[in-house]
């Protein structure tokens, strides 16, 4: 299991990295997002098939897909809180991200239950 959470937050890291860095660094006009989504499609090809190794493998062992794609979920959310704070420099309330991120936490405990 923890290859198949290596796998999805690996995936969800970059693509939670490129949207943050897009935000950040491209200007807002279709030249601009439309330039850079075209220089990262290797990345995003990286980041797709390491999604689609752990939704395959982890399958494979739980059975569960729902609960696959809520973890790849709450993993990518937090890869989003992370790079939105650090990299982005936003300011996210701690109080309701603790709070949103329970109820996922809960959410992805229904699934496996």
């Amino acid at each position: 299991m923890p290859y198949i959470l290596a796998l999805l937050g690996i995936g969800s890291a970059i693509i939670a990295f490129t949207v943050s860095w897009q935000v950040k660094h491209v200007t807002p006009d279709f030249i601009s997002v439309a330039k850079y989504n075209f220089f990262i499609i290797p990345i995003l090809f990286i980041a797709n098939t390491s999604l689609g190794l752990g939704f395959i493998k982890g399958h494979q062992l739980v059975k569960n897909l729902p609960l696959l794609i809520a973890s790849q979920t709450f993993i990518y959310y937090l890869m989003i809180i992370f790079f939105s704070i650090y990299l982005v420099e936003d300011k996210v309330s701690f109080y309701r991200a603790i709070i949103a991120f329970s109820l996922m936490a809960f959410s992805i405990w229904l699934l496996k239950s």
